[in-house]
């Protein structure tokens, strides 16, 4: 039974281990596509947040002028 328990945890060490290397290694190598992705990806986000912000602020213009005429 000693050995059995012995062979599950040095199972689970080494698969522990090599999923850990893996993780560091996948992490290292989006961070260099990241490094070449990011000013599309930072476009493509501001390319979607201008409309939402301009539609805010119209609404908001909208409503302000609204709430003054409501009260004159």
């Amino acid at each position: 039974m000693t050995a059995s328990v012995a062979t599950m945890i040095t199972a689970v060490t080494v698969l522990t281990i090599g999923y850990r290397a893996g993780r560091a290694h996948a992490a290292w190598r989006d961070l260099r596509a990241a490094k070449r992705d990011v000013p599309a990806r930072r476009r493509i986000a501001w390319g979607h947040t201008r409309p939402l912000l301009m539609g805010v602020l119209i609404l908001m213009a909208t409503l302000i002028a609204a709430a003054y005429n409501a009260a004159s």
